[in-house]
């Protein structure tokens, strides 16, 4: 039998059931009901359920909420003022909004309410809002008065914050909300959010002057040790607990490591080794991790090293994280040991770091560092601050990092030449690589790029290899879903079409199966005429289609121009010819310029050597191939007299003369000097 227990249990009041009792030989002493057993259970439950003050409410709103969240409905602000006035009493929707179910009645209220009542009912909620970020489901409501809501809400919802943004940076959930709002926040609201830091003070009170750490004892520096070590305190609290990726964190972080003093700065970074990887994913943290780079010790060195080896892609083609790794670049004695522990995991990615636009900036500064043509001149000053807490000179090092890495580049540009100059990005990248290799690997480079080159067919995408340039699309979920509705309808018009019509044809077999006794009595030049219309389809005449028929077979090409089109356009890339582009020709014309200032200009007589006469019968047609001709024959009088053979062949100074371009034009007058 089933046994109900009355204790109160779980803070939960109203019966509850027990398991069956067994005997001593542990036999049940009934045989139990089980089918009742959950039956009753569920009963129970429910019961517990109506005993809350919300229950009556909730299921009323829900009962709405179906119809608000349904797409096909209409009036749906109509529906949210429903839900406010049944959820408008005393506290209630403070009540609803933590719950895992009528959270999301609140979501959607904020979303389809018109702005009066989402002012309004965002105005119950943001006196709570410190809780409200705090819990599992009510913070997505935070997020919602943050997306829709209207700058006074976001304004009003901020200012209720204020005195808990430590707390809060603190917690897991609701530090992902402090970091949304101090990013998008204005110049006060920052201020404000990193005072609270400074020392409880400041977290009932602002103050206007105090913009930074600094200003904040400027006025009474016997302060100076107070407020520092509250800071501290802060940061250790929020790095215990591993939630240093936070942009307010960073930007308190930045302000405390360029104040402290240098006693105090050794046990400041060494703990903060750990979580270097975390504070690269903004500008604020970048700057801290390099501060606390070039302040550290060896020891503390190697750490940081070992810390970013498993991110070391990731950090290469971040915005912020590749300027903490030419930092490191820029900054290490031990150049063996920076070859081996960031250029190597690198080298099997080299072609992802030279398609992204920040990637191919480390690249550069291995092979070119300092120079002005990749790098604008602030940065490099701001780099080069760094080179004072090296030991080594700088020229020294950084020829210590060409002649270890120019080695393995020459190879990868020999293994895959037409990567190298895919398109007009990754061109000047190879361009400035050129310019500064040496010896046997410049030769091996440009003996593999100078075949390309000299290629008919040769062409490059007009985008980079990433599409760095195009923007990032939103993922509108509702468009989604709205075109996988429509292209649902329709297949099942096309359906029912089909349908319809194969019982049309069904009843006109039955209608001629009964008509076949009074189809024999017609007379002869009726069936003559039939036998002529038959033949004249039979000799091309097409036999005309019902319009059934011809709808359904319209409609079927529709769908399939529309299914197919997206596919084809996503595979097919936009591509160029390479000589003709004018972003190539400058890359070709910078490799040249380079190749003049070695001995017996390499790249100019691999390319000649490429030149055959179908090659020149294109190029001379192309106006941009035709300077580049001229480029080469100025180069070395060995190239002009080869050139001027090679043009006899075939009647190509025929072609040359007749050229109306202005690259024929001087390759003409080039020639007859």
């Amino acid at each position: 039998m089933v046994q109900v227990d009355n204790t109160p249990a779980g803070g939960e009041t109203g019966p509850r059931l027990s398991k069956p009792k067994s005997s001593d030989n542990g036999n049940v002493n009934t045989k139990t009901d089980w089918t009742q057993f959950k039956l009753d259970k569920k009963q129970l439950k429910l019961q517990r359920k109506r005993s809350r003050e919300t229950f009556e409410i909730t299921q009323k709103v829900k009962q709405l909420y179906e119809l608000l969240k349904c797409r096909r409905s209409k009036d749906k602000h109509l529906l949210v003022e429903q839900m406010y006035k049944i959820l408008n009493i005393d506290n209630m929707i403070v009540k609803v909004v933590v719950a895992h179910d009528s959270s999301r009645v609140i979501q959607c209220m904020l979303k389809h309410a018109t702005p009066e009542l989402r002012e309004e009912l965002s105005s119950k909620l943001i006196p709570h809002a410190p809780e409200l970020c705090q819990s599992k489901y009510a913070h997505f409501c935070v997020n919602r008065m943050l997306k829709y809501g209207s700058p006074n809400t976001k304004k009003l919802l901020v200012n209720a914050m204020y005195g808990n943004m430590v707390r809060l940076c603190g917690h897991k959930i609701a530090g992902k909300i402090v970091d949304y709002i101090y990013l998008n926040g204005d110049s006060k609201e920052r201020r404000y959010m990193r005072q609270e830091f400074y020392g409880d003070l400041y977290k009932s009170v602002k103050d206007d002057k105090v913009k930074c750490l600094k200003d904040s004892f400027k006025s009474s520096p016997d302060m100076k040790a107070s407020i520092i070590n509250a800071v501290k305190a802060n940061l250790d609290h929020i790095a215990n607990k591993e939630l240093l990726d936070n942009s307010l964190v960073h930007a308190v972080l930045l302000e405390y490591i360029q104040v402290i003093d240098k006693e105090k700065m050794e046990e400041t970074v060494t703990p903060l080794a750990a979580y270097i990887p975390h504070m690269l994913s903004t500008k604020d943290g970048a700057e801290a991790a390099i501060l606390c780079f070039y302040n550290s010790t060896s020891k503390t060195r190697r750490a940081i090293i070992k810390k970013i080896k498993e991110h070391l892609l990731k950090i290469s083609m971040h915005e912020h994280g590749h300027t903490f790794l030419i930092a490191l670049l820029n900054t290490l004695d031990d150049t063996k040991a920076a070859k081996k522990s960031i250029f190597d995991p690198l080298y099997g990615e080299l072609k992802t770091l030279v398609s992204n636009n920040y990637g191919r900036r480390v690249v550069q500064w291995m092979v070119a560092p300092g120079d002005t043509s990749c790098f604008h001149p602030s940065f490099i000053e701001t780099i080069e601050l760094g080179l004072k807490f090296g030991k080594k000179d700088k020229a020294t090092r950084r020829q210590e990092i060409l002649d270890q890495v120019e080695a393995p580049i020459s190879v990868a540009i020999a293994e895959d030449p037409a990567f190298w100059l895919s398109n007009n990005h990754i061109g000047l990248v190879t361009a400035n690589i050129l310019k500064h290799l040496t010896g046997e690997h410049y030769e091996k480079a440009v003996a593999a790029l100078a075949p390309v080159i000299a290629d008919v067919n040769w062409r490059i995408s007009e985008e980079s290899a990433e599409g760095d340039s195009l923007k990032k699309k939103p993922h509108d979920v509702e468009t989604y879903i709205s075109n996988a509705i429509d292209e649902r309808k329709k297949k099942n018009e096309l359906k029912s079409a089909l349908i319809s019509s194969d019982e049309e044809s069904e009843a006109e077999e039955e209608e001629n199966a009964n008509n076949e006794e009074t189809m024999k009595d017609v007379d002869e030049t009726e069936i003559d005429n039939k036998d002529k219309g038959k033949n004249n389809e039979v000799a091309g005449t097409p036999a005309k289609k019902p319009k059934m028929a011809e709808n359904l077979d319209a409609e079927k090409e529709t769908l399939t121009v529309k299914k197919e089109t997206p596919a084809k356009e996503e595979q097919l890339l936009p591509t160029v010819i390479g000589i003709e582009d004018a972003g190539m020709h400058h890359v070709i014309k910078k490799i040249l310029r380079s190749d003049l200032k070695r001995e017996s200009t390499p790249f100019g007589n691999q390319l000649f050597n490429h030149l055959n006469t179908d090659v020149l019968k294109f190029w001379l047609g192309i106006n941009r191939a035709c300077f580049i001709l001229v480029k080469l024959v100025e180069s070395s009088p060995d190239l002009l007299n080869k050139c001027r053979i090679l043009l006899k062949e075939d009647n190509l100074s025929q072609i040359l003369e007749n050229a109306q371009s202005a690259g024929a034009k001087l390759l003409v007058k080039k020639l007859k000097e």
